[in-house]
Protein backbone atom coordinates (compact mmCIF):
# COMPACT_ATOMS: atom_id res chain seq x y z
CA UNK A 1 0.00 0.00 0.00
CA UNK A 2 1.49 3.52 -1.02
CA UNK A 3 1.48 6.40 1.80
CA UNK A 4 -1.27 8.42 -0.42
CA UNK A 5 -3.45 5.00 0.01
CA UNK A 6 -2.52 4.59 3.20
CA UNK A 7 -3.53 8.15 4.12
CA UNK A 8 -7.04 7.90 2.25
CA UNK A 9 -7.56 4.40 3.96
CA UNK A 10 -6.52 6.09 7.93
CA UNK A 11 -8.82 9.38 6.96
CA UNK A 12 -12.07 6.95 5.60
CA UNK A 13 -12.00 5.64 8.63
CA UNK A 14 -11.32 8.96 11.19
CA UNK A 15 -14.02 11.16 9.01
CA UNK A 16 -16.20 8.55 7.24
CA UNK A 17 -16.32 5.43 9.38
CA UNK A 18 -15.73 6.42 13.02
CA UNK A 19 -17.38 10.27 12.29
CA UNK A 20 -14.38 12.01 15.04
CA UNK A 21 -14.55 14.84 12.92
CA UNK A 22 -15.23 16.18 9.60
CA UNK A 23 -13.06 17.00 6.82
CA UNK A 24 -13.48 20.72 7.73
CA UNK A 25 -12.60 20.48 10.86
CA UNK A 26 -9.83 18.24 10.51
CA UNK A 27 -8.48 20.99 7.79
CA UNK A 28 -9.26 23.74 10.13
CA UNK A 29 -6.84 21.77 12.77
CA UNK A 30 -4.18 21.29 10.44
CA UNK A 31 -4.68 25.19 8.68
CA UNK A 32 -4.92 24.12 5.26
CA UNK A 33 -8.28 24.50 2.71
CA UNK A 34 -10.66 21.71 2.80
CA UNK A 35 -10.14 21.33 -1.04
CA UNK A 36 -6.87 19.95 0.14
CA UNK A 37 -8.19 17.62 2.54
CA UNK A 38 -10.36 16.34 -0.11
CA UNK A 39 -7.74 15.67 -2.57
CA UNK A 40 -6.20 13.54 0.26
CA UNK A 41 -8.93 10.94 -0.16
CA UNK A 42 -8.49 10.90 -4.11
CA UNK A 43 -4.66 10.16 -3.67
CA UNK A 44 -3.18 13.70 -3.11
CA UNK A 45 -0.40 13.86 -0.87
CA UNK A 46 -0.27 16.13 1.81
CA UNK A 47 2.75 18.60 2.22
CA UNK A 48 5.55 16.70 4.36
CA UNK A 49 5.33 19.94 6.68
CA UNK A 50 1.59 18.60 7.43
CA UNK A 51 2.13 14.95 8.24
CA UNK A 52 3.10 14.94 11.70
CA UNK A 53 0.09 17.35 12.61
CA UNK A 54 -1.98 15.13 10.94
CA UNK A 55 -0.67 12.10 12.61
CA UNK A 56 -1.01 13.73 16.09
CA UNK A 57 -4.76 14.79 14.93
CA UNK A 58 -5.69 10.93 14.23
CA UNK A 59 -3.84 9.45 16.70
CA UNK A 60 -0.78 7.46 14.82
CA UNK A 61 2.36 7.25 14.90
CA UNK A 62 4.49 7.94 12.23
CA UNK A 63 5.72 4.93 11.72
CA UNK A 64 1.88 3.86 11.55
CA UNK A 65 1.39 6.39 8.92
CA UNK A 66 4.15 5.00 6.97
CA UNK A 67 3.60 1.23 7.18
CA UNK A 68 6.97 1.04 9.17
CA UNK A 69 7.32 -2.09 11.97
CA UNK A 70 10.50 -1.47 13.34
CA UNK A 71 12.57 -5.06 12.95
CA UNK A 72 13.02 -7.03 16.06
CA UNK A 73 10.41 -4.86 18.42
CA UNK A 74 7.32 -6.59 19.42
CA UNK A 75 4.37 -4.67 17.90
CA UNK A 76 3.54 -5.03 21.56
CA UNK A 77 5.71 -2.41 22.76
CA UNK A 78 4.99 -0.03 20.11
CA UNK A 79 1.33 0.18 20.64
CA UNK A 80 2.17 0.60 24.48
CA UNK A 81 4.75 2.84 23.85
CA UNK A 82 2.46 4.84 21.58
CA UNK A 83 0.20 4.71 24.28
CA UNK A 84 2.50 6.36 26.43
CA UNK A 85 2.96 9.15 24.13
CA UNK A 86 -0.76 9.89 23.73
CA UNK A 87 -0.77 10.87 27.20
CA UNK A 88 1.67 13.25 28.51
CA UNK A 89 -0.18 14.04 31.83
CA UNK A 90 1.00 10.42 33.06
CA UNK A 91 4.70 10.59 31.88
CA UNK A 92 6.10 11.23 35.20
CA UNK A 93 4.15 8.28 37.27
CA UNK A 94 4.70 5.82 34.62
CA UNK A 95 8.36 6.67 34.18
CA UNK A 96 8.86 6.42 38.27
CA UNK A 97 6.74 3.17 37.71
CA UNK A 98 9.54 2.00 35.86
CA UNK A 99 12.65 2.73 37.22
CA UNK A 100 11.15 1.03 40.00
CA UNK A 101 10.68 -2.40 39.11
CA UNK A 102 13.68 -1.95 36.98
CA UNK A 103 15.40 -1.49 40.12
CA UNK A 104 13.92 -4.38 41.56
CA UNK A 105 15.04 -6.28 38.66
CA UNK A 106 18.33 -5.37 39.05
CA UNK A 107 18.36 -6.09 42.79
CA UNK A 108 17.12 -9.61 41.82
CA UNK A 109 19.79 -10.66 39.54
Amino acid sequence: MTLTERIATLLTKAVKEEKRLSQVELANRIGIAPASVNKWFSGGAPAIDKLPLLCEILGISPNELFGYEPEGIPREAVELYTAFEKHPQYHDCITKLLDMILADIETDR
